[in-house]
């Protein structure tokens, strides 16, 4: 540190020459005078001192050990009163006018009240050691902005919306921490910090939120799921059940008609009778036939063929229903012979052939009398036929045998 000094005045820490080293300073050598003391008056006959030059040569304030001459007094002749010695041959220090300059008086203006040393033009100026500021703690406000942006893309997401809970809850933490951190005053990014907070408070909604909607999804597809299962048994039972009903009908139909077949085969059957055999419609109609007699034509219209077998087929019915019955069309029955040649009715005057034909009444009874001439005098048998239409349809009653 370096300070300008007058050229013309002593240099502060500088031992006069012929002073003992040993021995201690007076005030005023070796020493500023202290700040806020007031330099010592100088004698009223001093001589005023020079004016201090403007640029004064500036001297570095170093204690210097300076050896003692060889004619200087030892320790032993310093007064009691320990004050420096003075030559003999130096001149008296004059007394100082009040307010003028004193060796010891600074050439420069006191500081400003407030204004610390070294800061006032004019002075020389000594720079303070850095101190370094202290970082603000920004790192938990940051996290919590990026995990709350993490946090909410991951719960708009619907695949990810499980884990974006995590991020959000973080953020949230971490953004209280940060506002904390910036209320104390360590920190300066309150408004990162605010928005982790706001962007965690919404993540936890949206993934809360995400959650509810995955999970009425699950579980309307579940329901849905169950729903459609019930409905698929439900129509496989009603399926299974149509299908049982339908082969109930089905066997039943079945059943219906083999019923039918064989009633239509027995009365088939029935309706194929011998001679002397009777059969009943069902209407009630009782139709039978006779045993074949011989016949003998007494005013025949045309000639019976040669070597032939007349003979005379007499049919029988009875009304045993309710109501009258037409016997239309059943008057002449159909005669063939073994080989199903076809024998035309022989046509005799004598009033004895006689045709069923009319209505029968309720308990009533009629017969029919044809005749037919076998050809070849054949004992073969042949096959009578009866048609009966009162039934709504044409029925056919038939007895076969031999002629005797």
């Amino acid at each position: 540190m370096t300070v300008p000094v007058p050229p013309d005045r002593p240099q502060s820490g500088e031992v006069p020459a012929g002073a003992d080293p040993e021995a201690p300073l007076t005030p005023g050598q070796g020493e500023a005078p202290g700040q806020g003391e007031a330099p010592a008056p100088a004698p009223a006959d001093a001589p005023a001192p020079a004016d201090v030059p403007a640029a004064a040569p500036t001297v570095a304030l170093t204690k210097v050990e300076a050896p003692a001459p060889a004619d200087a007094p030892s320790l032993t002749d310093v007064p009691a009163s320990g004050e420096a010695p003075v030559p003999a041959d130096a001149p008296a220090p004059a007394p100082a006018a009040v307010g003028a300059p004193t060796p010891f008086a600074s050439p420069y203006p006191a500081p400003a009240p407030g204004a610390g040393y070294g800061q006032q033009p004019g002075y020389p100026y000594w720079p303070q050691y850095p101190v370094a500021a202290p970082q603000p703690r920004n790192g938990l406000g940051t996290a919590a902005l990026v995990l709350g942006i993490v946090g909410v893309v991951l719960g708009l997401m619907i695949i990810f919306f499980w884990v974006s809970w995590l991020p959000a809850l973080l953020a949230l933490i971490f953004g209280i921490v940060g506002l904390g951190n910036a209320r104390k005053g360590v920190a300066n990014n309150r408004g990162v910090a605010l928005a982790g907070v706001i962007l965690g408070i919404s993540g936890l909604v949206v993934s809360v939120g995400a959650g509810v909607f995955v999970g009425y999804g699950v579980y309307h597809v579940r329901e849905e799921s169950r729903a459609a299962r019930l409905r698929a048994d439900e129509a496989d039972r009603a399926a299974a059940e149509r299908a049982a009903k339908e082969k109930e009908r089905q066997d039943a139909a079945k059943k219906m008609f083999e019923e039918e077949d064989r009633a239509r085969a027995a009365d088939n059957k029935a309706r194929h009778m011998g001679f002397g055999q009777s059969y009943t419609f069902v209407d009630g109609l009782k139709v039978s036939m006779a045993a074949p007699e011989p016949y003998v034509p007494e005013k025949m219209v045309s000639a019976a063929p040669k070597d032939s077998t007349i003979i005379q087929v007499k049919i029988t019915v009875t009304n045993n229903g309710s109501r009258a019955l037409s016997l239309d069309g059943s008057g002449l029955p159909t005669v063939k012979d073994a080989n199903g040649t076809l024998i035309t009715t022989l046509i005799d005057g004598s009033r004895r052939m006689k045709l069923l034909g009319g209505m029968l009444a309720p308990g009533g009874e009629a017969t029919g009398v044809t005749a037919y001439a076998l050809p070849n005098a054949s004992a073969a048998p042949f096959t009578v036929a009866f048609a009966y239409f009162g039934g709504g349809g044409m029925q056919i009653v038939t007895w076969s045998g031999s002629p005797s």
